[in-house]
């Protein structure tokens, strides 16, 4: 599987991924850097069939409307620190890439995963 991890989250997402066989770009190393647009990132999405990891509501309603990126990881976590949330994504990515089996769009909350149709 291939994500892209967006300018709001931490570059250490990428290594998590990395280390579970994945590959993985964070914004940072695109080369606009993290001024990428979103319709950009989306476009580099729907190109290379990624997922977006995302905090950025816009890429929510986009899905919602239009159904892409092809498939969105949602991060609903509010503010938390970073070794919090790599902590968080640690113990979580496993179950979010089992999860891609069978939904398009996914939260990640502090408590839970929810797959929407």
């Amino acid at each position: 599987m291939i994500f892209i991890i967006d300018a709001h989250l931490p570059r250490v997402i990428v290594r998590q991924i990395e280390a579970l066989g994945h590959e993985a770009v964070h914004t940072s190393d695109l080369e606009m850097g993290n001024k990428t647009p979103d319709k950009l990132i989306t476009e580099l999405a729907v190109e290379r069939m990624a997922t977006v990891i995302s905090k950025d509501t816009d890429f929510y309603n986009t899905f919602l409307l239009h159904r892409q990126p092809p498939k969105l990881i949602m991060v609903k976590v509010g503010n938390m620190r970073l070794r919090e949330l790599s902590a968080l994504f640690e113990i979580s990515l496993p179950k979010l890439i089992e999860a891609l089996a069978g939904y398009d769009l996914i939260e990640l909350h502090r408590d839970k995963i929810i797959g929407i149709d």
